[in-house]
C-alpha cells in the first residue's frame, strides 16, 4: 500500500472508532452512578431533637449480641435517574442497543428512544464507513426534534463515496397530526449504499474488519427512491405504519481502490449482482423500539414487515414477502443476561429478487459459517447468548467492561414454492433428514467488550 493510502486508512481507523459529535442547546447534567445507591440509614426521631443530640458511638459488633444495624450502610434501589444522565449517555453505548435491529434508513430516531435518551432538540453526527465497493464513505447526519405539539421531526444525511465519485443522501420529514404525536404523516427521499436486511453487522465493526484483516461481511447494492407513510404509535404495543415506496436498484462492483492495512494481497470476495430495476411496493410495518435508558438491561423488541411489490402498482418486480425479527434480553442477575432472538421470513407469491432474498451465515447469524452460506425465499433463525459480566469500569465519558459469553445459533434459509411450518427448519429430523433441508447449528464461547454489543465480539465457534 502506498504511504499516502496507508496514512488515510490509519486516519479512518480513528474516525470510525470515535464517538459521534453531538450538539445540544442545554448543559449536560453530571453522570450518576449506575445500579444501586449506597446511603446511610436515617436516624430515628425528629430533626430538631437530633440536631442537639451527640453523635452515636460506633457499634461494637464483636461484643454485642444485637448490634445497632441503623449505623450500617443500607443498599436500596435508586430512583429512575435516566433523565438526569441521558444527555451524557449515547444510545450505542448501552447493552440495550442490541434490541434495536438495524432495519430502515436510520434518518430519524424513534419517539421513545428520543424521549428517553436524547433530551435535545437537535443532534449532529459524523458518519464514516469503509467497504469494498465505495470504498471510503464519509459524511454528516443531522436530526431535529421538538417536544412541542404539532412540531415536525426532520432528519437528513449527506455522504460522499470517494472511490466511485458518488454523492449519497437521505432526508425524512414527519409531521404529527394530533397533539400527542401518536399519529403522523411522513415522507422519505434517499440514495444510499445498501445491503441485505439480515446482514446486520455494525458499520464500525465491518469497517475495522475490512481495514485490518481485509474481510467484508456484507453484500452491497445502490438503492435510490422515495416513499410516503402514515404511522400510528400505539402505547405499550407497537408503531404501526403503512408505506408506499418506489425504489431504483443498481448493482455495484468491487472497487480496485479498496486497500487494507494488513493482508493487502488477500483477494476480496466478489460482490454479487442483483436484479436491477424499479420496484413499486406497499408495506405494512410493526416496530416496537426499546425505551433506551441508562439502565436498560432487559426488554422486548419486534420488527415485522409485510411487503407487496407489483400487483397493480407497476414496477419491474412482483412478489409478496414477510420478515419478522423478535428480540428479548432476560436479566438473570445483576451481572448475567440471556439474549434471545427469533427471525423468520417467507415469500407468499411471485419471484423474490436477489436483493430481497433471505441470507444466513457470517458474524450476524450462524457465526461459524461463511457469509451467505444459505440463501433463499424462506428463512428461520433462533439465537441464544448467555452473557456474564466479569469486570466493569465507568468514567464520566463512557462505560464498559469485560464479558464472557456462550452462544448457540440454529437456522436455515431455503428456496421453496410451498408454505411449510418454520419448525421444519428448526427441527432437522421432523420431516426430511436430507442435507438440503437440515437446520444448521453453531455454538461457541468468547469474550467481548460491553461498550457496544455489536462491536466487540470475538467468538470461537463450532459448526454442526
Amino acid at each position: 500500500m502506498a504511504p499516502r493510502s496507508r496514512a488515510m486508512a490509519l486516519a479512518l481507523v480513528l474516525l470510525v472508532a470515535a464517538p459521534r459529535f453531538a450538539h445540544s442547546g442545554a448543559a449536560a447534567p453530571d453522570l450518576a452512578s449506575p445500579g444501586t445507591a449506597v446511603s446511610a440509614a436515617p436516624e430515628s426521631g425528629n430533626a430538631a431533637g437530633d440536631a442537639s443530640r451527640p453523635a452515636p458511638a460506633a457499634p461494637d459488633t464483636l461484643g454485642s449480641a444485637s448490634p445497632d444495624w441503623s449505623e450500617f450502610l443500607q443498599f436500596a434501589p435508586t430512583p429512575d435517574d435516566s433523565a438526569a444522565r441521558a444527555s451524557k449517555i449515547r444510545p450505542e453505548d448501552e447493552e440495550g442497543s442490541w434490541l434495536r435491529a438495524p432495519f430502515g434508513d436510520g434518518l430519524l430516531t424513534g419517539i421513545e428512544p428520543w424521549h428517553s435518551m436524547e433530551h435535545r432538540h437537535q443532534d449532529f453526527d459524523f458518519l464514516a464507513d469503509y467497504n469494498r465497493v465505495d470504498p471510503m464513505r464519509a459524511g454528516f447526519g443531522w436530526r431535529l426534534h421538538s417536544a412541542e405539539p404539532y412540531m415536525p421531526r426532520l432528519g437528513a444525511r449527506i455522504e460522499r463515496a470517494f472511490g466511485r465519485n458518488r454523492t449519497l443522501y437521505g432526508a425524512q420529514f414527519e409531521q404529527p397530526v394530533v397533539a400527542h404525536g401518536r399519529i403522523a404523516l411522513g415522507a422519505v427521499i434517499t440514495r444510499r449504499t445498501d445491503h441485505n436486511d439480515l446482514q446486520q453487522l455494525s458499520d464500525i465493526e465491518n469497517s475495522l474488519s475490512m481495514l485490518l484483516s481485509r474481510y467484508d461481511f456484507r453484500d452491497y447494492f445502490e438503492r435510490e427512491g422515495v416513499s410516503a407513510y402514515v404511522a400510528w404509535r400505539v402505547p405499550d404495543f407497537s408503531t404501526v405504519s403503512v408505506h408506499v415506496r418506489t425504489d431504483q436498484y443498481r448493482s455495484l462492483a468491487v472497487s480496485d481502490r479498496a486497500q487494507s492495512l494488513f493482508h493487502d494481497n488477500r483477494p476480496l470476495r466478489d460482490n454479487p449482482a442483483i436484479d436491477e430495476g424499479e420496484a413499486h411496493a406497499l408495506m405494512l410495518r410493526l416496530e416496537r423500539p426499546t425505551r433506551l435508558t441508562s439502565r436498560v438491561r432487559a426488554g422486548l423488541y419486534h420488527w415485522i414487515e409485510i411487503e407487496r411489490a407489483g400487483h397493480g402498482l407497476g414496477g419491474d418486480f412482483e412478489y409478496t414477502r414477510a420478515l419478522a425479527d423478535l428480540r428479548s434480553v432476560v436479566r438473570l442477575s445483576p451481572a448475567v443476561t440471556l439474549s434471545l432472538r427469533f427471525a423468520g421470513g417467507h415469500t407468499f407469491d411471485g419471484v423474490l429478487t436477489k436483493q430481497k432474498e433471505f441470507t444466513l451465515g457470517g458474524p450476524d447469524a450462524l457465526r461459524a459459517h461463511a457469509v451467505d452460506t444459505y440463501r433463499g425465499n424462506r428463512v428461520a433463525l433462533a439465537q441464544a447468548e448467555y452473557d456474564v459480566g466479569l469486570w466493569r469500569f465507568r468514567s464520566h465519558s463512557m462505560a464498559g467492561g469485560l464479558h464472557a459469553l456462550a452462544f448457540v445459533d440454529v437456522g436455515r434459509a431455503v428456496s421453496e414454492t410451498l408454505l411449510e411450518p418454520a419448525l421444519d427448519l428448526l427441527a432437522p429430523h421432523s420431516r426430511d433428514s436430507s442435507s438440503t433441508r437440515r437446520a444448521a447449528a453453531d455454538s461457541g464461547m468468547g469474550v467481548r467488550g460491553s461498550r457496544d454489543r455489536d462491536a466487540g465480539d470475538r467468538d470461537a465457534g463450532s459448526r454442526t
